[in-house]
């Protein structure tokens, strides 16, 4: 009679658990050393990014602090321009009114004063350039009508 009896089972030896250690520990190996890898590429690109960072925002101070001189200089021009443009509306005021009463003080002398003869003005006999031209002497030359080639050398 056959007894069916179970087969045995192979003992697991302490061989076979290294075998099985040394065949895992490859593998986590290799993802630990990957993941080493990767953080150590994401910390160098963080570092440089940070100094860069660091260094930009060193430049921008630096414009900053020009652009606030810039605008402080601008204010203060615009400030001496109001200043200018107060003191010139000041004198157009008081042209203003000093043309006004010059204004008001020839009505007033052309309202008293007697109305002169037009005829009186035109007897005056007026100097023209040929009369101006005519000179004193006999043999003098005006210098005024003398051609660059009879003028004296100094």
């Amino acid at each position: 009679m056959v007894t069916n009896q179970p087969e045995p089972q192979p003992r697991e030896t302490p061989e076979d658990d290294m075998d099985d250690m040394y065949e895992e520990e490859p593998r986590r190996w290799a993802w630990g050393a990957i993941a080493s890898v990767v953080l150590a590429l994401a910390l160098v690109f963080v570092g440089y990014q940070w100094n860069h960072t660091a260094s930009r925002a060193e430049a921008l101070g630096a414009q900053v602090s020009g652009l606030r001189a810039e605008a402080e200089t601008q204010r203060l021009r615009a400030e001496d321009a109001q200043r200018q443009v107060d003191v010139i509306q000041k004198r157009l005021v008081a042209m203003s009114a000093e043309k006004d009463s010059l204004a008001e003080r020839i009505a007033m002398l052309e309202k008293g004063a007697p109305a002169r003869p037009v005829a009186a003005k035109a007897e005056k006999p007026r100097a023209t350039k040929a009369t101006a031209a005519t000179p004193s002497r006999p043999g003098a030359t005006p210098v005024a009508t003398r051609s660059a080639t009879t003028k004296r050398a100094p």
